[in-house]
């Protein structure tokens, strides 16, 4: 079967398989996967035809390429997202993403009106993609470097900046936001996350925890209760990933409470003092682990709450009232730290400029978009590839009008002279190069 790649120029246009293609990419499928599963129902394809890995990727860039390139409305309510990507070598990847302050507002209010309880989150297809750019170094001054230049070359100031409290982005953003209307605002999950870790660090149970914890795997991996397992623990231990922890605390003490039942449904050999010995330790944390919970259960309220309403005048005695059936008296410290920090936010959102506005406070989708970037680059993470302008393709409302206009004013060229001046060599390509020997290959005579 022949490739489309491998084809006249006329024949392969075909958009339906094109979208079908970048649909399958952009749901995490690898471009091998794609491109063997069209070849699979080729039969059904116009022309029996399917895309070869390469050709496909390609259509994927393109349509990256031209989102990153596209005028962006001129408005004075636009909001940067931005945030560094890390991967294996040298340097590390810039990105900013953008979306309209009415444009949230409006979103916002409609999932409201539809239900006054829902959780509202923005999504990739709400943003557009303003920079991808690799950089040697991510200092103060190289962020503010390129805020600089994205704002000379679009001819926008954006209304507000979003992003997490790492020292290069507060202090870049900072440095742009002088004689500027523009207001720099910070995530409130790594908030909350750094205040969790404060908070259960300050108690001597959560070490000895932990390493009870880790001690019970070995003890259950190789067992007949290695249903039991406690979840792992990722060494950047976000709240998001103490929580999984923190429920399986839960649904193990509830097992605990009647094993016999629990090794009965499961099917698994009744040796109570076994069992006792692998697992009963956790019966020593009862009235911490209530504690901790109940501190997983506050930060989930205060994230979902500026996730959906953001930075207002109104934030924090909002947020007062929301948490209040959480608050103890050992907690207090976690709760001060929470709320003057969206205290601190929110005095950002009312300017003498704007008035009493709102400021979204969540840069989950943009942390979202960058982990579909690293997926899409491959297993290996060899670096910094062409690959990651798939993260901009996939923003993009894949219609075949879209792919039609985006290849119109994209040519394929172009995707290698940016990659050329963006990104530079990959690891892989340079491990090829150093290692090749002779033309003749690696082998020896």
């Amino acid at each position: 079967m022949a490739s489309f790649d491998q084809r006249p120029r006329a024949h392969w246009h075909n958009l339906g398989v094109i979208r079908l293609f970048i649909t399958l990419i952009l749901s995490a499928i690898s471009f091998r996967g794609a491109a063997r599963a069209l070849e699979i129902i080729g039969p059904l394809l116009p022309e029996g035809m399917a895309p070869s890995p390469n050709g496909g990727q390609l259509w994927v860039l393109r349509l990256g390429l031209y989102e990153l390139r596209r005028p962006k409305e001129q408005a004075d309510d636009w909001v940067w997202m931005m945030d560094h990507t890390i991967q294996t070598g040298n340097g590390r990847c810039f990105v900013v993403v953008g979306f309209r302050l009415s444009q949230w507002e409006a979103l916002r209010n409609e999932a409201l009106q539809e239900d006054p309880q829902a959780s509202f989150a923005l999504e990739r297809e709400h943003l557009s993609v303003w920079m991808i750019e690799r950089t040697e170094s991510s200092s103060g001054a190289a962020v503010e470097q390129q805020l600089e230049t994205l704002s000379q070359e679009t001819g926008i100031t954006p209304c507000a900046l979003l992003c997490d409290q790492g020292f290069d982005l507060r202090q870049g953003g900072a440095a742009f936001c002088q004689d500027r209307p523009t207001v720099v605002v910070h995530d409130i999950a790594h908030a909350v996350a750094n205040a969790v870790k404060r908070q259960v660090q300050k108690t001597l149970e959560w070490d000895k925890f932990l390493i009870d914890a880790n001690r019970s795997k070995s003890k259950l991996r190789q067992t007949a209760y290695a249903f039991l397992l406690p979840p792992d623990l990722k060494t950047k231990a976000r709240w998001m990933n103490l929580e999984p922890l923190i429920a399986w605390t839960r649904r193990v003490q509830q097992f605990l409470d009647d094993p016999q039942a629990g090794l009965a449904k499961a099917q698994a050999p009744e040796d109570l003092q076994v069992l006792e010995e692998k697992i009963g330790w956790l019966r020593r944390y009862r009235e911490p682990l209530a504690e901790w919970s109940k501190l997983m259960e506050a930060a989930g309220v205060i994230l979902q709450y500026l996730r959906t309403h953001g930075y207002h005048r109104n934030a924090v005695a909002e947020l007062r009232a929301r948490v209040a059936p959480f608050q103890t008296e050992s907690l207090e410290g976690f709760f001060t730290e929470v709320l003057a920090f969206v205290s601190r936010q929110a005095s950002q959102a009312e300017t003498a400029e704007q008035g009493d506005r709102r400021l979204p406070g969540s840069t989950e989708v943009l942390e979202s978009l960058i982990g579909t970037g690293k997926q899409l680059q491959g297993r290996n993470k060899n670096g910094y590839t062409k690959a990651v302008l798939a993260m901009a393709a996939s923003v993009v409302k894949c219609t075949s009008d879209v792919i039609q206009q985006a290849f119109e004013a994209t040519p394929a060229r172009d995707v290698a002279g940016w990659i050329s001046e963006k990104i530079g060599i990959s690891l892989a390509a340079q491990r090829c190069r150093a290692f090749t020997v002779h033309a003749g290959g690696t082998k020896p005579d």
